[in-house]
């Protein structure tokens, strides 16, 4: 039986119980129905279509497509996509199903390149060799999804304001440039921004509504969920926090990288650790040479603390998230006691917020990247319906 519907009713009805397969799948016709409330003779249309589109199969494959009784499977694995995170010291690779889930993963050291252009053409050999390592035939490549420093404008896939830690990274029209070579939609958005919805589809942040995460790595930076919806600014530069002023000539010394950043970033403390030491030590070594005594180290990570808990308790004053979410490679060296023990000294009981180290890490972005790749190339597929992500 055919059945004709509004296609504005037929689209939503689609959506439902291609969802309703994807969410609790393997799941009979019949039990569609009754999950949605849509009739059955709808739903046999509906499951007819879905099956031409190779978004579901059927476990029977000799299955009579009207048959009661056989059960019907989300096609998770008929299309992938690639995200990437680009990081100042690291750039890693994911491959994604259409069920968000990370099949495959490579990592590479940030490309020492003088320009964007040669670390675009770098970035898109290593793309399609890891595609090829994959096993996955390019012709089922769906979307490429990339997270990346700087100031976003995701709906052109324009590096507004780049990063100080990659080349020439400023009006880079990334989106254009790999839609180009690889003919598919490509997803484009702030690398912290992108670990949010990461943390908000598999980590720390699942069940909250306002939290904040704060990126300390080579650089700093911060995301913002608020009432459900991740926070981007009238100009996409929302979460700037490594320009944040914490003193009063700072006003009149304007400082391209910012100046929280220059004290609470891995580079920062770097820097500051080599004009004290004369020699370079990474940010784990400093913070190693503080538990060790060594009164300078100490010195260090102490401003560094101290400063981080300012910053964090500026933002709670602002915005009283739930919780804080520290990620990064240094916070791996923090201790989030001190931390913690330095911001309770100035919250109350409306204040108090919780503060925790991501166990997701770079993972977070490149989930959060794919996430929302998926979205752009499968606008019927429902990722975090309650959370507003644009």
């Amino acid at each position: 039986m055919e059945v004709h519907l509004p296609s504005t009713i037929r689209r939503m009805n689609k959506e439902i119980v291609l969802n309703t397969i994807k969410d609790m799948g393997p799941i009979a016709r019949t039990e569609i129905a009754k999950q949605t409330g849509i009739t059955k003779a709808t739903v046999s249309d509906i499951v007819k279509t879905l099956i031409e589109e190779k978004l579901i199969y059927d476990e029977k494959d000799d299955a009579d497509l009207s048959k009661r009784g056989t059960r019907l499977h989300f096609a998770k694995h008929a299309a992938f996509g690639i995200a990437v995170d680009l990081g100042g010291t690291t750039l890693h690779f994911g491959l994604f199903n259409l069920a968000g889930e990370c099949t495959a993963k490579h990592t590479v050291a940030t490309y020492q390149h003088q320009t964007s252009q040669e670390f675009l053409e770098h970035m898109t050999a290593d793309i399609k060799e890891f595609i090829k390592q994959s096993g996955q035939p390019e012709t089922r490549l769906a979307f490429i999804s990339i997270a990346t420093p700087g100031i976003v404008d995701p709906s052109s896939g324009m590096v507004l304001e780049g990063s100080p830690n990659l080349p020439e990274w400023k009006n880079i029209d990334l989106g254009r440039y790999f839609h180009n070579v690889f003919h598919v939609p490509v997803t484009v958005e702030n690398d912290v921004r992108a670990a949010l919805i990461g943390e908000m589809y598999a980590g720390a942040l699942q069940d909250l509504n306002s939290a904040v995460l704060i990126g300390i790595g080579t650089g700093l930076g911060s995301a913002i969920l608020i009432d459900g919806k991740v926070i981007r600014g009238a100009r996409n530069a929302a979460g700037e926090i490594g320009y944040m002023l914490f003193q009063q000539h700072q006003l009149y010394a304007p400082s391209g990288k910012g100046h929280f950043e220059i004290i609470c970033s891995g580079s920062g403390l770097e820097a500051a650790a080599h004009g004290m030491f004369h020699k370079n030590l990474t940010a784990q070594e400093v913070f190693e040479m503080a538990l060790q005594g060594d009164i300078q180290a100490r010195h260090l990570v102490s401003r560094f603390e101290e400063h981080l808990a300012m910053g964090i308790l500026n933002i709670i004053s602002l915005l009283n998230p739930e919780k804080i979410l520290l990620m990064g490679g240094v916070t791996e060296s923090l201790s989030l006691q001190s931390l913690t023990a330095k911001v309770g000294l100035h919250t109350s009981n409306v204040t108090n917020v919780a503060i925790e180290i991501s166990t997701l890490q770079h993972q977070s972005a490149l989930q959060g990247i794919a996430i929302l790749g998926l979205k752009q190339a499968y606008p019927s597929l429902q990722y975090m319906k309650d959370k507003q992500l644009y």
